[in-house]
């Protein structure tokens, strides 16, 4: 048996005598102050080798009765007292606020912030979260100020990604002791569906169409060339312009009615919805970044075409949440 194995703390989170804990974790509507029914403290493998110290001390100072040793081992008593409450009031009295996470495609990991407020005229030093046994993030709290600390979560499938349980938790100001918590705020992330690696649409799916005049990609006056980029109209390729070269152009056009694309969820063949949900998302990214004015038809809404970051937002979020809501 290695030195590390005797010393090794018990997974306390899995006694019985423990359970209370986790009804005090919650989830918390968006925030929650860690008083004093919220914070734990144990000791760490060096606290326990702390004590083990302090005993043999002690008793080696009865069996020969030494003043010294006596006066030697209380005052580390009241230091390792002094050390464990300073360890405590390390972590007691935070506000935990919920950060946030931006969107991620599902295969990703997604990022939550949670931040910290400390409303005492001290700061708060090395603090920590992790999730799963995984440690993420350590920051410290000024004193009457807001910090903020992030842990990641793997996104394996679209939809809503909540946040889940996670622990916070100081050795500060020795490592003799641990203070922690267990939290759950209520937390979500918008999961896209995977992109497949390519995607075209079919054909016939891309129309003129529209009343409103627009500056930019329409139908009726030629202004030049740019280099091809994945979702662009094979109609519009200049085939004499890319023979020249190792490379494909398409033919960019100003004024008129501008060329309005429908990506619809009939006209996609694949095997399953998730499948077709992938394609979907492809050439809606491909659209976007061909600075094309796109529609999106599903099975429960209709998006009118439009481009620019909004746009392409919402055409995301409604295909991460179909059959979600």
């Amino acid at each position: 048996m290695s030195f590390a194995s005797i010393f090794r703390l018990p997974d306390f989170t899995r006694q019985p005598a423990f359970r209370f804990i986790s009804k005090r974790s919650g989830p918390f509507d968006g925030e929650v102050t860690l008083d004093k029914n919220r914070v734990y403290i144990l000791p760490t493998k060096t606290g326990i080798l702390f004590g083990v110290l302090l005993t043999i001390l002690l008793l080696g100072s009865v069996n020969y009765g030494k003043s010294l040793g006596f006066v030697l081992v209380f005052l580390l008593v009241g230091v390792g007292n002094v050390v464990m409450f300073a360890t405590w009031r390390n972590l007691a009295g935070l506000r935990l606020r919920a950060g946030g996470s931006s969107p991620v495609f599902s295969g990703e990991e997604a990022t939550f912030a949670v931040q910290l407020e400390n409303n005492d005229p001290s700061a708060r030093y090395s603090i920590a979260i992790s999730q799963h046994g995984k440690e993420y993030e350590v920051v410290d709290v000024p004193a009457d100020g807001v910090g903020q600390i992030h842990f990641r979560k793997k996104a394996d499938r679209r939809g809503l990604l909540s946040a889940g349980r996670f622990r916070l938790y100081t050795e500060f100001p020795t490592g003799l002791f641990v203070a922690w918590t267990w939290i759950e705020l209520t937390m979500q992330c918008v999961v896209y569906p995977k992109p497949v690696v390519n995607a075209s649409l079919p054909a016939g799916d891309s129309m003129a169409d529209g009343e409103t005049v627009l500056n930019g990609a329409g139908l009726e006056e030629y202004t030049g060339l740019r280099k091809y980029q994945a979702g662009d109209s094979w109609r519009r390729v200049s085939w004499k312009a890319s023979a020249r070269s190792d490379e494909l152009y398409t033919k960019e056009f100003a004024g008129g009615q501008p060329e309005l694309q429908w990506i619809e969820w009939k006209a996609i063949a694949a095997s399953d919805a998730e499948a077709r949900l992938s394609i979907i998302t492809r050439l809606v990214i491909d659209a976007e970044a061909g600075r094309r004015y796109y529609g999106l038809r599903m099975p429960n809404i209709e998006l009118s075409p439009d481009h620019g970051n909004r746009h392409y937002l919402q055409c995301l979020k409604v295909l991460a949440l179909y059959g979600h809501e």
